[in-house]
Order: structure tokens, then C-alpha cells, then sequence
């Protein structure tokens, strides 16, 4: 993890945000990365952070699944992961049930992680989740410290699950560790938690370089329509409360890493435009044109960045072997 112009210890951090369907956009300019650098997208990063729709990618790429898998993964298992349900729920939809069962999106998921569990991985990751049963933000970590004990057992099914169980469109989850809904409450932009972690576990009381990779999902305002009435309960706030709160916190956290990061910081994400705006709105949205803008806008987002002087160093990195201290792939005798 040593900087390749400076003595200084360099640490990587990859955050991708969440945004439902929209992290095909993710998903495109990962498949562009990987496919000019020639290796695991992981191989270049220390840590990996991801929430919601994010967190699926992050453990996708920590798994070392080929980012082009993964694209494909939410372009084809699009329309089986956001499975409307059948008509006579769909009435009760916003009343009494998620807009969407978690049958589908469990499926896809059991297909492509099996049975691996968070031990498994041979790079770090952070996945930001809600335990509903504590009413706490809760941080699903590889075994990369001491004190991260029981983590290392929880399937990454049962992890991905439980950070996308998104409030409206899909049920809380139950597992061995309690119910959980998804990390976009405490974190859809995960990059100020991989910071604190390498501050905190990974280099504490030390001098180094930190650097963040975030990537968005294509941004897309919360804002109120000046003519709307203010007095507005459970049903008129609907879905646009949960993209409000992720909204507001993608450009607060954008505002904090650029402040402590400064040139250390390169966020990749695109505004969108008001003739597309319709076709990304929505979380759940898999027609052809969300298809299609957020494919286009991805590989466009990609080619920018890689000609950004900012790209450069995570180019150039490559990590070295983490440190586990339980599990499968522990490799240290400290306690």
C-alpha cells in the first residue's frame, strides 16, 4: 500500500453508492475500468464500500466476479430482481406492502454468491445496512480486524439482502442477526464510512495518504415542485421521502470528502438531464430507455474519468494482501 511516487503509505478506498436499478450506470463504468486496466477492479483498491444496490457490486467485485458479469447481471435479472407484485397487492402497494416481494432479488442473488460467506473474500469490504431490530446503522466488515468477530460467518445472500431491503420497494429482511432495512438510511454514499475505517482500523494513529473512488447512480434531486401542497402524510409522501433522505445525503457527503480529501477525492457521477430525467426517476424503473440512458451515460462517465489526472493514482495501485484475523482466509496470529 505504498504510493508509487511517495514513501508515504496510500490507501484505496472504492464507494459505490445505491440507487436501485440505477446502479447499472454503476455497474457500466466499472465494466469500462476493468476492461482498460486488465485486472480485478479489487486488485486496485484497499477497501470497498458499498450500500444498497452498491453493496451488491461491492461484494460482486470482492468476490472477483468480472465487472462485466455484473452489468449484465442487472441489464438481464433487471425485470426478475423488481418484480411488481400481482394486481390485487399492487393496489394495497403503498398502503400495507412493498411495492416489490424480495423472492426475485433473493434468487438472482443465491444464483451468482451461493453459499459464500463474508470470510471468503480475500479483499475488504463495508456494507452499510440498518438493524431495525437495534434501530442502529449497522456495518458489515470482512475479518480485517481483531474485534470484527462474527461478521466473517454471515453469508454475502443474507448481507446484500439486507442492505437493499429498501423502505417501499422492498420487505425488511430477517436473519441470524436481526431484521434489517437498507443502508441508504445511514449511508447511500458510503465513502465517509471507508474513511473513517481506514483512519480508525486499518491505519490507526499514523501518517497516510488516503485516497476515495466514489461512484453515484446517476443524480437525481429530491426537490419539491413549487406549486405542491405542503400538508403531506404517509401516502403523499410516498416513496419520495426514502429519495429524499439519499438525495440529501449523497451531496452532504460529497461537500465532506472534497473538503478533507481534496485532490485525494474524485467522485464520478453525472447529473441528469431534463429530457432523461423521466427515465431514471425512479428506483425501480427497468424499461428500455433506463436501459438505455443509464448504459450510454455510464460508458461516457468512464471514458471522462479515465482521461482525469485524479484517475491516475488508483491506476497505478495495486493493493496488498489484506490481513484477516478470522475465518477461512486468516493469515495473522494476533488476537
Amino acid at each position: 500500500m505504498t504510493d508509487e511516487t511517495h514513501d508515504l503509505p496510500t490507501f484505496h478506498v472504492l464507494a459505490l453508492s445505491g440507487g436501485g436499478y440505477r446502479a447499472l450506470y454503476t455497474a457500466t463504468i466499472l465494466k469500462e475500468f476493468e476492461q482498460v486496466l486488465g485486472r480485478p477492479i479489487a486488485s486496485h483498491f484497499d477497501l470497498i464500500c458499498g450500500t444498497s444496490a452498491g453493496g451488491l457490486l461491492a461484494l460482486g467485485l470482492a468476490s472477483e466476479i468480472p465487472a462485466s458479469e455484473l452489468k449484465s447481471l442487472f441489464e438481464d435479472q433487471g425485470p426478475k430482481i423488481f418484480n411488481t407484485r400481482n394486481f390485487a397487492r399492487r393496489r394495497l402497494g403503498s398502503l400495507s406492502r412493498a411495492k416489490h416481494s424480495n423472492a426475485g432479488l433473493r434468487s438472482v442473488l443465491e444464483e451468482r454468491f451461493g453459499t459464500t460467506t463474508m470470510g471468503d473474500l480475500k479483499h475488504r469490504v463495508l456494507i452499510p445496512a440498518v438493524n431495525y431490530t437495534t434501530g442502529r446503522g449497522q456495518f458489515f466488515k470482512t475479518p480485517h480486524h481483531p474485534t470484527f468477530e462474527m461478521d466473517y460467518r454471515m453469508s454475502l445472500v443474507n448481507v446484500a439482502l439486507a442492505t437493499s431491503a429498501a423502505p417501499v420497494y422492498f420487505p425488511s429482511v430477517r436473519n441470524e442477526r436481526g431484521v434489517f432495512v437498507d443502508g441508504g438510511l445511514v449511508g447511500n454514499a458510503p465513502g465517509l464510512f471507508g474513511l473513517h475505517e481506514v483512519r480508525t482500523f486499518l491505519a490507526p494513529k499514523q501518517d497516510v495518504r488516503i485516497r476515495v473512488l466514489a461512484i453515484g447512480t446517476m443524480t437525481v434531486g429530491a426537490t419539491v415542485s413549487g406549486g405542491r401542497d405542503l400538508d403531506q402524510g404517509i401516502i403523499g409522501w410516498g416513496s419520495s421521502l426514502f429519495d429524499l433522505v439519499i438525495s440529501a445525503q449523497e451531496s452532504s457527503v460529497d461537500y465532506m470528502l472534497a473538503q478533507s480529501l481534496g485532490d485525494c477525492y474524485l467522485k464520478i457521477d453525472d447529473q441528469v438531464t431534463p429530457q432523461q430525467s423521466g427515465d431514471v426517476k425512479a428506483l425501480d424503473d427497468v424499461s428500455e430507455a433506463s436501459t438505455n440512458t443509464l448504459r450510454d451515460r455510464g460508458a461516457a462517465a468512464a471514458q471522462r474519468a479515465l482521461g482525469d489526472s485524479r484517475f491516475k493514482p488508483f491506476r497505478l495501485h495495486h493493493a496488498a494482501r489484506p490481513t484477516f484475523y478470522h475465518g477461512p482466509n486468516k493469515n495473522s496470529e494476533d488476537l
